[in-house]
């Protein structure tokens, strides 16, 4: 169940990266939105599995890891797409 939260929050992250960068990067908002996800599900993993056990599934820091690592990753693409195609 958390991993399904964890996904959407990154899917979220990822469309917000679209639209707050600029448009002249060659990434779409398909290709962010998953970027995004990847992102979420590895940071929400990483917090899940670092943090100690709590009383739900969903732990605040795998939420806070989450929104951390899908918004490094999209962000990180559209910079590289940038450079890539700015040359």
């Amino acid at each position: 169940m958390a991993m399904f939260v964890y996904a959407f929050i990154g899917l979220v992250v990822g469309a917000l990266a679209f639209v707050a960068m600029p448009s002249e990067t060659k990434v779409r908002l398909f290709s962010s939105g998953l970027l995004g996800l990847l992102g979420g599900i590895v940071g929400g993993l990483f917090g899940s599995s670092i943090s100690p056990p709590s009383v739900s599934t969903l732990s605040p820091l795998g939420v806070v890891l989450a929104v951390v690592g899908s918004l490094a990753v999209s962000v990180a693409m559209h910079l590289a797409a940038r450079r890539r195609y700015a040359a």
